[in-house]
């Protein structure tokens, strides 16, 4: 949100201030103005984005300093400006109760909720969820909620429930086919304490992180390995529903992410390239992986962030599972000698070895 506010939003007590003379500007800046709250607030807020560092150091240690009751007073005020709560709850952000007041406020904007869904623990997401009437307005704050791990499992669920019955858009990947899980599956109610299957969300998030892409292991025929250690991870991944396993896709870890991809049903498997935590590690491996679908190769070369790396190019080439006609695209790009290996090797494609031998002769 763009600061300071413009000046027509604020209640005029706090205009005659920002407009006033230096020591009315200073006087208010510490404090020492006679104005009611909202007013008061609002001049703080405008005082700390002065370009004068005086009157902003001291209006924002000011602001943060001001009693509760003074605090709490303002923010009761239904006409409290959109802009001043979205800079107050960035400054006390360290004060749950305040964070909490401005979060259950009707005049806070979308974007205000949505960056505090983003980052909030699980108590404040639950909060946030619970206001049917700002989701519908700021689908944004859908979208900030299940894209933070923080959030209960159970909670995402029914927001892109809640999202799909009501119509809205909302960006998350593969959107329409989550909510056409959900149509087979229960959504419990909202409750105070976490559910069963919310725990095991968690606890399985928090097991694998101490695992790597290391511990997975496959051979040449695309059979893969776990070692013994991560198996109890693997096995609370197959406990899950379709759901869990689409959002631990966008949100797990990277051992997480390489036994999804791996995934059969194939809007799993398509949630892992979704996800804003894969690495270009991950994406080097699945592309040389045997045990991934055509699909997968398919999406990966696609994507020109990921070709702009020589070993994704070259993986997906030598990949005997890529699409003939996306090797074929790729394969110019190789080096002679990856190029000479691909002319020579019996597990690709005949038109791939083909075209690698012709290409080989027209640099010579």
């Amino acid at each position: 949100m763009q600061h300071p506010v413009d000046l027509t939003q604020l209640p005029e007590g706090a205009r005659k201030v920002l407009g006033g003379p230096a020591p009315l500007k200073m006087m208010a800046a510490r404090g020492m103005a006679p104005l009611p709250p909202v007013a008061m607030m609002c001049a703080l807020y405008g005082l700390a984005w002065s370009d004068e560092p005086g009157l902003r150091d001291a209006a924002a240690k000011t602001l943060l300093g001001l009693p509760e009751a003074v605090v709490g007073s303002a923010l009761a005020a239904p006409d409290f400006p959109a802009a001043v709560l979205d800079d107050f709850v960035t400054r006390a952000a360290g004060n749950r109760a305040y964070v909490e007041r401005v979060v259950r406020h009707p005049n806070a904007s979308g974007e205000t909720i949505a960056r505090l869904a983003r980052a909030g623990d699980e108590a404040l997401s639950e909060i946030i969820a619970q206001n049917e009437q700002r989701l519908l307005t700021s689908p944004e704050v859908i979208e900030a909620l299940y894209m933070n791990p923080a959030t209960r499992m159970s909670t995402s669920d029914r927001i892109v429930e809640f999202a799909a019955r009501n119509g809205l858009k909302v960006n998350i990947p593969g959107f329409e086919q989550i909510a056409a899980a959900l149509k087979q599956q229960v959504i419990p109610p909202p409750s105070v304490e976490p559910a069963e299957r919310d725990t095991a969300f968690v606890q399985a998030m928090v097991e694998s992180e101490q695992f790597s892409l290391d511990d997975i292991e496959e051979d040449e025929d695309g059979s893969v390995r776990v070692k013994e250690g991560a198996r109890k991870a693997e096995k609370k991944l197959e406990d899950m529903n379709v759901t869990e396993k689409i959002r631990t896709a966008m949100l797990g870890t990277a051992l997480q992410r390489s036994l999804l991809v791996r995934s059969t049903n194939r809007l799993v498997a398509a949630a892992v390239l979704d996800s804003p935590k894969i690495g270009d590690d991950e994406v080097i491996k699945i592309a040389g992986s045997r045990a991934v679908s055509d699909d997968i190769l398919r999406r990966i070369s696609s994507r020109g962030a990921w070709l702009r790396l020589y070993e994704v190019k070259f993986n997906l080439v030598s990949n005997p599972k890529t699409p003939v006609g996306e090797s074929m695209k790729l394969i110019v790009h190789l080096r002679e000698s990856d190029m000479k290996r691909v002319a020579a090797s019996k597990n690709v494609a005949g038109a791939v070895r083909a075209a690698a031998m012709n290409h080989l002769k027209k640099r010579k």
